[in-house]
């Protein structure tokens, strides 16, 4: 049985800043376990600085997740942050989220994959393959400690993205 899905972005507000630091605590805890991360502060600095673009999740009016985008030079990004909301999982909203977040930035990006979360490494290696406009896509060495290896690739925008219907 499928549900219908109305997922959507939308924008984090510096006034959300006290509820972005309460999804980042237990995803923190999840994706970078052993790391010492001060929640207010990474989400004070994330809704502050001018080369992040900070995303709500939403499946029609319910806050699912969250995504944080690093804007770096040359039409290129890094996806610093994804998760969706453990009991939202496994439902094909995550992999509709993130259609809708790379097609709204052409160009190239790159992200680390969490050692210490099999979800993100099993729903990447399968979201990348899969969505519609990726191209180019290559495994790296990760980017940090916490991570075990990194993802680049090109992506298209929707009118070069599309599939025949």
């Amino acid at each position: 049985m499928s549900t219908v899905s109305k997922v959507s972005l939308s924008l984090i507000m510096p006034r959300e800043q006290t509820m972005l630091a309460s999804v980042l605590a237990p995803y923190f805890n999840e994706v970078a376990p052993t790391a010492r991360i001060d929640v207010t502060e990474r989400a004070s600095q994330m809704l502050h600085r001018k080369d992040v673009t900070a995303f709500w999740i939403r499946n029609g009016a319910t806050r699912i997740g969250f995504a944080l985008v690093l804007n770096l030079p040359d039409d290129r990004r890094e996806l610093t942050e994804f998760s969706i909301s453990a009991q939202h999982r496994r439902q094909g909203l995550g992999q509709e989220a993130a259609r809708l977040l790379l097609q709204e930035f052409p160009g190239r990006w790159r992200m680390g994959i969490s050692a210490h979360s099999k979800h993100a490494l099993a729903f990447w290696g399968t979201c990348l393959s899969i969505l519609p406009g990726v191209r180019e896509l290559r495994e790296g060495a990760p980017f940090t400690e916490h991570q075990t290896k990194s993802y680049t690739f090109d992506i298209a925008g929707p009118q070069n993205a599309r599939t025949t219907k």
